[in-house]
């Protein structure tokens, strides 16, 4: 059986196995805290934190600082970072109220926006790649984000291959594999060598580096895999095989109640199944959850009506993030009736193109 790689780079959210648990850390021998500031109207009394929870999750020591807007809508947070990477900016604990960013110590970043705009509008200052975050907010909210976001990303890390905001613009390129050739292995390379000059050893540009190897190997090889079996326990604590829906199309989604961007995609998942069940089509959702609780909870708000829930509730832990190379979630994986890796990271309109292709509506 053959297993395919997976590599997809997020930063921290999309962080590989370190054996000191010393990820992401740009080793310099001065290290200044991160700064955020700025206000946020009609925010006052609200919580607002940092958070980098896939790490917490693995069991590294990361400080996620949290504070409370005060009377005049203002708030700061000033804390030391394990290094540059993806991090999580979110408006009083909800999942939904949650912003993606690229941070170093040293940054100073400032964010005058409302309650109401807190995900669309940030209006970002005080860092290089504020002008790129501002732009990847509007166009991650606007109709056919996806594709729209590809062809940005694509043009900003050409324009610019040090940008830290690379990072999360690479996500939208490693999704779409119809479009993987020259150019944009070129891209990665250039990112690359920029990354591994500015930030030797670091976690980003060591997976730049395999992104290229990626994207090269899967141009010369561009062939159907096996997928890797999976053997979890559903929340009735009864296993579930992967290989029990061999017949049908499936869509292996890799997810966790945490996750804002997971839940935040959810819906559309939602409207797929719906629509192509009686299609021989299901879904197949692997929680990387630890708390079995939130986990049943987030199944039953966000109405994840299909049968096929497992987890084995170890986080990062878990025996399918080796199995599968995941480096960040939601990550899916496509698989035909054979048992073929038909579609890797699908989501959104590309998700929903791809199955109005297979079942021809």
């Amino acid at each position: 059986m053959k297993y395919l790689i997976f590599t997809f780079l997020i930063g921290i959210v999309s962080c590989g196995e370190s054996p000191d648990t010393d990820v992401f850390i740009e080793r310099e021998k001065k290290i200044d805290n991160v700064v955020i500031n700025g206000k946020i109207k009609n925010g006052a009394g609200l919580e607002i934190s940092l958070e980098a929870p896939l790490l917490q999750s693995r069991g590294t020591k990361v400080q996620v600082v949290k504070g409370i807007i005060d009377k005049n809508d203002s708030f700061t947070l000033n804390t030391q970072l394990p290094g540059l990477g993806y991090y999580i900016l979110k408006l009083n604990s909800k999942d939904a109220d949650s912003l993606e960013l690229t941070l170093n110590n040293g940054d100073q970043l400032s964010l005058n926006t409302s309650v109401a705009d807190f995900t669309t509008k940030p209006n970002y200052s005080g860092v290089s790649w504020a002008e790129d975050a501002n732009t990847y907010q509007q166009i991650l909210n606007a109709p056919l984000s996806k594709e729209n976001l590809s062809s940005y990303a694509s043009k900003r890390m050409k324009e610019n291959p040090i940008n830290p905001f690379n990072i999360i613009h690479s996500m939208y390129l490693m999704n779409d594999e119809n479009d993987y050739n020259e150019s944009r292995i070129q891209i990665f390379f250039e990112v690359a060598n920029a990354f591994y000059s500015r930030y030797p050893g670091s976690e980003p540009a060591n997976n730049f580096q395999k992104q290229t190897v990626f994207l090269r190997k899967y141009m010369e090889n561009n062939a159907f895999y096996d997928v890797p079996e999976i053997s979890l326990n559903t929340p009735a604590n009864k296993p579930l095989n992967l290989s029990s829906l061999k017949g049908k199309y499936v869509l292996v989604d890799f997810w966790a109640s945490w996750c804002g961007p997971c839940r935040r995609e959810n819906p559309n998942v939602v409207k797929l199944y719906k629509k192509y069940r009686k299609k021989n089509f299901t879904v197949y959702s692997v929680s990387l959850d630890e708390d079995g609780t939130k986990w049943k909870q987030a199944i039953k708000m966000d109405n994840l009506i299909w049968p096929n829930h497992v987890s084995d509730l170890k986080g990062w832990q878990s025996s399918v993030v080796p199995m599968f190379n995941i480096q960040g979630i939601p990550y899916t994986v496509l698989v035909n009736p054979e048992g073929k890796i038909i579609g890797i990271n699908l989501r959104g309109q590309e998700l929903e193109n791809k199955l109005k292709e297979i079942f021809k509506s």
